[in-house]
């Protein structure tokens, strides 16, 4: 009895482990390189957009500048352009490498997914609130897919390719190999099996090798801190995260609402992006930390910045922008938005509590705050908390994460 386990001869079997090894390095190589470009592109524009804002003082207007909200204006009219030359009706992104991975006819549509990470790129570049890793993954996705159809490979399946593609975007953008595995098993393909595990573990190693050798290793995200004292945090961790969940919640249910709206005007797609980019421009001009991903803002809070009130206001705003840009077609993912919110909402309540005079341990609740919104919000608690865990290399904070 053969007990349903399918044999191979040698010679297969020797086939099937260089075709792996192939799939999963030149998957891992390729999405890598375009990661990387595009997130140095994005720190090239966010330079230069912060130059302008200091060096055109004829551009100040009540305090602040009018340089962002001229950029969104600028991204708008761009993503009009790309929507036009690709005949896109509607943005893609990872639901729609989710959805790939578990249809039959399971291949991705390359020319939108390009077109998507293009229309990205320029949001970003223009300053919108929201987040790159969404596109960036469904881009590894769409190449995942489009390798496997060029090659024909009947060996591997394509939701394989896709989650290798996965793997390599998440891997390169966060350099944190092991939480692009298992982010690709967790949030892509929904299950685990040796055949997939190999190939993507190639990939998602491969895209971290190659983005640190050629663009650098430096850590995306600064904590010069560490976690003590951890038990007496245990319940603190615990309510937060019903908190946080409701804040996931909010987020989420923003984000439909404010595509709902969009939908409900029935205006066309440029006149949506221009209210958009005119309004997060003009509330930019009083609180510019609103723009762009957030990295920069989650550190400074990862550090202790920003005052009780300001945290506050920096949640509220940037839950409410990255809605609007989303929703009103300014594209990009939800990933750095839902961590700057979180990371915002737990620097409040860590500073709430000090100033009533509860004892709380230093960078904690934001570290939570970030890893419990964004997993709630993109479905993934698993590869969120590796992530913490790569990024920090503290297995206490990694633990916080976990009970938020």
């Amino acid at each position: 009895m053969n007990h349903g386990i399918k044999h191979y001869s040698i010679g297969q079997a020797s086939l099937f482990v260089l075709v792996t090894l192939v799939t999963g390095t030149g998957i891992g190589l390729s999405v890598s390189l375009v990661a990387s470009l595009f997130v140095a592109g994005l720190h090239l524009l966010t330079d230069h957009r912060h130059s302008m804002v200091m060096n055109l003082p004829i551009l100040q207007f009540a305090g602040g500048s009018l340089v962002p909200m001229l950029w969104l204006i600028a991204a708008a009219f761009l993503l009009w352009g790309v929507r036009s030359l690709f005949g896109i009706v509607r943005w893609h992104g990872p639901a729609d490498s989710i959805f790939g991975a578990h249809r039959l006819d399971n291949e991705i549509d390359v020319k939108a997914g390009i077109g998507s990470t293009i229309a990205a790129f320029i949001a970003m570049g223009g300053g919108a609130s929201v987040g790159q890793y969404g596109p960036l993954v469904h881009f590894g996705a769409t190449i995942g897919s489009h390798i496997r159809q060029v090659f024909s490979n009947k060996m591997i399946g394509t939701d394989v390719f896709i989650g290798c593609g996965v793997a390599a975007a998440i891997a390169a953008g966060f350099h944190a190999p092991i939480a692009g595995i298992v982010f690709a098993h967790e949030a892509v393909l929904r299950h685990f099996s040796f055949r997939a595990l190999t190939p993507i573990a190639i990939s998602s190693i491969t895209s971290v090798w190659f983005a640190t050798a050629i663009f650098g290793g430096d850590p995306l995200f600064t904590l010069d801190a560490a976690a003590t004292d951890l038990l007496q945090m245990v319940p603190i961790l615990l309510a937060s995260g019903l908190l946080f969940g409701v804040i996931a919640m909010l987020f989420m249910l923003a984000l439909f609402k404010s595509a709902a709206i969009a939908a409900k005007t029935g205006l066309p797609p440029l006149v949506l992006t221009l209210i958009a980019a005119v309004i997060c421009g003009g509330v930019a001009i009083f609180v510019p930390e609103i723009l762009g991903s957030g990295i920069a803002e989650i550190n400074v809070i990862f550090g202790g910045g920003y005052a009780l009130g300001f945290l506050f206001l920096l949640f509220v705003l940037k839950l409410l922008a990255t809605s609007l840009c989303i929703g009103f077609g300014l594209f990009g993912g939800v990933f750095s938005p839902a961590a700057m919110i979180g990371a915002a909402a737990g620097g409040f309540i860590s500073k709430f509590m000090a100033a009533v005079g509860f004892a709380t341990v230093p960078h904690l609740l934001p570290i939570a705050g970030f890893a419990a919104v964004t997993a709630a919000v993109v479905g993934a608690p698993i590869s969120v908390v590796l992530v913490v865990f790569e990024l920090t290399q503290s297995y206490e904070f990694a633990v916080a994460s976990m009970l938020a």
